[in-house]
């Protein structure tokens, strides 16, 4: 079972690696396009890494990798 933690930064950060060549993932599914959503977390996937997190507004914790 994965935990979800989010946090919040102005720049978004890739949890894993740090870098800053992070772009919005699509949502996947009920959990993420419904209650996700609702209370404003957004997935983000990383171009350097490829690890995939939430995060609200900035930095997340890591979600999946793909």
């Amino acid at each position: 079972m994965k935990t979800l933690t989010v946090a919040s930064n102005k720049r978004h950060r890739c949890p894993t690696c740090g870098s800053r060549d992070v772009r919005r993932s699509q949502m996947k599914g009920l959990w993420e396009r419904g209650l996700l959503k609702t209370v404003g977390v957004k997935a983000y996937r990383c171009e350097r890494c490829d690890v995939r997190y939430y995060g609200r507004g900035g930095t997340g914790t890591k979600g999946e990798r793909d």
